[in-house]
């Protein structure tokens, strides 16, 4: 799986199953007897990242800090998607509307929202809806920027969050 991360990354989902395979220092038969196709794969890829997202989400509702731990949880989400730009696109539709680790997620994104809006860190009107649609602007933005150029989404997110805050 890190193999493919690494080949899916550098030379987006076009990437072969033998590049795969040679990255992993494996025969690609092997790769084929796990993974049917590439598409096997990207959705393996796919359910193993929402893993990742959603235990981000965990770990910053841990944080004690009003507003800190959503501002952790996007700079991750920002990070994450910036590291996958190549084929961050191709892994979207992937995992299945109504997904169980999509839901805890988002669960864990309006936690995360009402405990920032309720410490006072953001308006009392923003919403987990706001925060997702924030999250979908900042993949665009990431999308939009040169490859290895973090500038451009760190800035859109530092001005959107200065904007969701309270007054």
């Amino acid at each position: 799986m890190s193999a493919a991360r690494a080949v899916f990354a550098e030379q987006g989902p076009q990437a072969s199953m033998e590049s795969v395979a040679a990255r992993a220092g494996l025969g690609v038969g092997t790769i084929y007897r796990r993974f049917p196709g590439k598409d096997a794969l990207l959705d393996a890829i796919a359910r193993l990242l929402t893993e990742e997202i959603d235990q981000a989400a965990t770990a910053a509702l841990e944080d004690p800090a009003p507003g800190a731990g959503l501002e952790r949880f996007l700079e991750f989400v920002g990070a994450f998607h910036a590291e996958k730009r190549r084929y961050a696109a191709a892994l979207t539709d992937r995992v299945a509307d109504g997904d169980a680790v999509s839901a805890r997620t988002a669960g864990r994104v309006q936690q995360l929202t009402q405990k920032a809006v309720d410490a006072g860190h953001l308006s009392h009107d923003v919403t987990a809806d706001d925060i997702k649609a924030l999250i979908v602007a900042m993949r665009g933005v990431v999308t939009a920027a040169p490859d290895g150029d973090d500038a451009p989404w760190r800035r859109f997110l530092r001005i959107h969050l200065a904007g969701l805050r309270a007054v």
